[in-house]
């Protein structure tokens, strides 16, 4: 994944929304999709903690997406460094976008790979 198509969706609440969409279809017509969805998510919500939410998540054939928003600036942040450690199946290569909603509700999105071939974010 190039770093300029990362913010292109993650920095357009519909372009995010759509590949969330599209990934959702992926997991339900695939069965390596459902399960590497659902073994991620379990990843996901591990590492959350009490001012933390998953928003939305899912993983397509080697990507998977989603949203985390907090009840305090460094939340998401702190989610990202939680995240991965301990026993968490593989991420080989993971790319996080912070946002401000309002007062006391941050939002950061992510994109990461579960293919070991695909394991760098490029610029192009």
């Amino acid at each position: 994944m190039s770093v300029e198509r990362f913010h292109a969706v993650v920095g357009s609440n519909r372009a995010f929304a759509q590949a969330v969409s599209q990934f959702e279809q992926d997991a339900a017509r695939q069965p390596e999709a459902q399960d590497l969805t659902g073994l991620y998510r379990s990843a996901v919500t591990a590492a959350l903690d009490g001012n933390t939410d998953v928003v939305s998540f899912a993983c397509g054939y080697s990507l998977c997406l989603g949203e985390i928003r907090s009840r305090s600036e460094d939340g998401f942040s702190a989610w990202a460094r939680s995240f991965g450690k301990g026993n968490t199946p593989p991420v080989y290569a993971f790319a996080t976008a912070e946002y401000t909603l309002g007062r006391n509700l941050h939002s950061g999105r992510f994109v990461f790979s579960t293919d070991p071939a695909a394991n760098g974010i490029t610029t192009q």
